[in-house]
């Protein structure tokens, strides 16, 4: 698993890629051992995925009688439901790559993405964690992680479009291919599970 000194050059060229400098993807491994190994971001992302693991538990459990726990079933669902939603979009990705002309463009894409949802989620967790820690601020929290969400989003357009050049539509369509199908995944999962 790359370490703390390599993930930090990806992340510069995650970096460099999001202020729309093509040449960001220098920084980062896109042969097929470095697509591989971009998949070591989900471990480097568990102790952010496990705040929001943490804040699910007690939205849960608020709908159950007081003194009602969960066994450790329930953070492994939760962790099949959030690597599935993170892979799945890329395997739908891949798959459309070919037909639609854009294969060349795959492993950076995947490769980007993967260490891009590094910084993504520990943003992300920082609201959630507040929400945990000063439920008094909740709507602060929300706020915050609306802004999270939306800044997010934009950062993963312009990464994508770094990728692509000026094919803003196809940008935008990879965009939404990253996002919508991760929800759905995430979604029809949960309610598989019981956890909805």
């Amino acid at each position: 698993m790359p370490g703390f000194e390599e993930v930090s050059v990806y992340l510069r060229g995650i970096h460099a890629l999001v202020m729309g400098r093509r040449d960001g993807l220098a920084w980062l491994d896109i042969s097929a051992a470095g697509v591989w190994r971009s998949f070591s971001a989900i471990v480097w992302s568990l102790p952010a995925l496990a705040i929001g693991w943490a804040s699910f538990r007690l939205s849960y459990l608020s709908g159950f009688p007081a003194g009602t726990s969960v066994g450790a079933s329930f953070f492994v669902k939760l962790l099949i439901v959030d690597i599935l939603s993170w892979i799945g979009p890329l395997v739908i990705i891949a798959i459309l790559s070919r037909p639609l002309g854009f294969s060349d463009m795959i492993a950076p894409l995947i490769v980007a993405s993967n260490w891009f949802s590094l910084p993504a989620l520990y943003l992300g967790a920082v609201p959630i964690a507040l929400n945990l820690i000063a439920p008094q601020m909740a709507g602060f929290a929300s706020f915050l992680m609306l802004v999270v969400l939306f800044g997010s989003i934009f950062a993963l357009f312009r990464i994508v479009r770094s990728i692509c050049g000026e094919q803003t539509l196809l940008a935008v369509a990879l965009t939404t291919l990253f996002i919508l199908p991760a929800v759905i995944i995430a979604q029809f999962l949960q309610h598989a599970f019981g956890l909805g």
